[in-house]
Parts: C-alpha cells; structure tokens; sequence
C-alpha cells in the first residue's frame, strides 16, 4: 500500500511540477512543507497526498483521513476542519517553488530542510529568495546540529541519535527521515550564497516573521533563523 501511494504521488508530482500559483493578496505568506501545521492566511505547500484533498467536501477529506491513516496523529475532526479552512497546494519541492520572481513576503519552512538532500536545500534557498520580495524575509527552523553534537559529548547517546536517524518503525515516514543536519554557521554560509543580505539566528517565537506564536515548534531540539533579501 505504501509503494502504491508513493508511486500515485510521485506521478502528480511530476505532472504539476511546472505549474505555477499566481497571487493576488497583498500580503503573501508561504508556508513550505507546512503538513497539517498551518494558520489561516497562508498558502501551505506540502508534498503529501493529503493535501490533495484539501476544500473537497467533508466526506472526501474523511475518507482520506482513513485511507492515509492519519487516526495516529490527528483526530479526524482535526483533520478534517484543517483541510476544509486551509490553502494547501500539492508540489514537490524538489522541482522549484512554484511562485513568480518576487512574489512573495514571507517564506515559513519549519523542519524540512533536514528531510532533503543538501543540493536540494541549497536550490531551495536560491528558490526563496527569487520569490521574495525586495526586503522578504524566509524563517528557518531545524534540529540544531551543535546540540546533537553536545549531547553526544555529554554521554547522551541516544538522545543524540534521536536527531540522525528513525527511532521507531512506527514514526510517520514523511517527517523522521533526516538526509542532512545543519549547525547556524552552516545555514548562513549557504543562506549568504544565494543572495540573501542579512541572515540573524531567532529565538523561538521570536522574529520578524508574523505568526510564529502559532507556527513555531519543538523548541527543545531546533535551531531558527531568519534571512531577509
């Protein structure tokens, strides 16, 4: 079933792979990799079937919620009410962002970039800052290398580890395969090779980027940044 979902989700990726959203709001706020972790007013780009369903009539969404097994993380109200009152779009990052050049205020990826390849990343910040705006702004948030490190160095072994690889056969394959980690020094240096002119490491829920209060999270285990063009 999963090889079958994979590969039906690999096609309509790669059929809308050159498609492009066009924006009228004046305000735009892209959520990249958003999941179910959403806020009203963005538009939520995520590469998951679920995503497809997104403002079909309630049925549809409840049948998907049974097909894709979401029961272990959301209940199906949630589920429900968040693809019914959301904007998600279905797009593999992997092929670009599909937004025009400079159409965009802000940019929200809270832990993606560690579920990609290092190339990928890398196109994806290029990506984000052809998108935004002249003084656009893209948050970041990340496990923090530096802290995998440190516990590991504490005898912490197993927590460290928690950061590289799946800790259980059960976890949801989409968010606990980490293909690269990052430190700060790391993420500038590539942040800083893409244009971007000022990059600055965040708290949690601190930052220029509006609804972080809602939209940040773990903030035990991520490193967050913000990178203004």
């Amino acid at each position: 079933m999963i090889q079958i979902e994979d590969a039906i989700n690999n096609l309509i990726c790669y059929l809308k792979r050159n498609r492009k959203i066009h924006i009228k709001e004046s305000v735009v706020k892209i959520n990249l990799g958003s999941g179910l972790n959403v806020v009203p007013g963005w538009i939520n780009i995520d590469s998951s079937l679920k995503t497809i369903v997104s403002g079909k009539p309630r049925f549809v969404i409840k049948l998907a919620y049974i097909l894709f097994q979401q029961k272990r993380w959301f209940t199906e109200e949630q589920y429900c009410d968040t693809l019914k009152k959301n904007y998600f779009y279905h797009h593999n990052l992997e092929s670009g962002l599909p937004f025009d050049d400079e159409s965009a205020d802000y940019i929200y990826a809270s832990h993606l970039i560690e579920h990609m390849f290092k190339e990928d990343t890398i196109n994806l910040f290029k990506e984000s800052y052809r998108v935004l705006k002249k003084d656009g702004i893209i948050r970041l948030s990340t496990p923090d290398l530096d802290l995998a490190v440190k516990l590991f160095n504490e005898g912490k072994t197993e927590e460290a580890l928690y950061f590289f690889f799946k800790n259980s056969k059960h976890n949801n394959r989409y968010f606990t395969i980490h293909k690269y980690l990052y430190d700060y020094k790391l993420l500038k240096k590539y942040l800083d090779e893409s244009g971007f002119k000022t990059v600055y490491r965040c708290s949690f829920k601190e930052g220029s980027v509006p609804d972080i209060d809602r939209l940040d999270n773990r903030p035990e285990q991520s490193l967050f940044l913000e990178a203004v063009k």
